[in-house]
C-alpha cells in the first residue's frame, strides 16, 4: 500500500525488487555510512541502514534484498565472526551465576533429590552419599 512519510517527505511505494546499478550501490554505501550490519547489533544497524536507504532513494527495499546484496559484496559470517563479543564477561560465563555460597546449596539439593529419586526408582537399596 502506498502512503507518504510526512518526516522525511517521501512517498512509501510497495516493496522494491532492486536493480544494483551504480547509483544505488552509491546509495548504499552513504546509507551504511557509521553502521555494521556485523556483529551483536546487526539487526539494529540494518534497521537504520533500510531506513536511510529509504531516505536516499524513496525505494522500500526489504532488509533481506539488503541482506542479500550485501553478502555478495562481503562474507558477512566472517565478520560476524571477528567481532568481540559486546560483554565478553557475560558471553564466557554465562548470562548469570550465583554467589558461591548459593551455588553450594542449590548443589546440595540436588543431590538430595538425586538421592530420593534414586530411592524412589529403587525402594530396597541404599544411596549412597556423596562425598564433599
Amino acid at each position: 500500500s502506498s502512503g507518504i512519510n510526512a518526516e522525511y517527505g517521501v512517498t512509501m511505494t510497495e516493496e522494491c525488487v532492486p536493480v544494483w546499478d551504480a547509483e544505488m550501490e552509491v546509495c548504499l554505501f552513504q546509507s551504511m555510512l557509521g553502521q555494521k550490519p556485523v556483529g551483536f547489533n546487526k539487526h539494529f544497524h540494518m534497521m537504520c541502514i533500510q531506513q536511510r536507504f529509504f531516505e536516499r532513494t524513496g525505494m522500500n527495499i526489504s532488509s533481506s534484498h539488503l541482506w542479500e546484496h550485501i553478502n555478495t559484496l562481503w562474507d558477512t559470517a566472517i565478520l560476524d565472526s571477528a567481532q568481540d563479543a559486546p560483554f565478553p564477561e557475560v558471553m564466557e560465563h554465562g548470562l548469570f551465576s550465583l554467589p558461591f555460597e548459593q551455588a553450594q546449596i542449590i548443589e546440595e539439593i540436588q543431590s538430595s533429590e538425586d538421592s530420593s529419586n534414586e530411592l524412589a526408582a529403587n525402594p530396597g537399596k541404599i544411596p549412597k552419599r556423596k562425598q564433599k
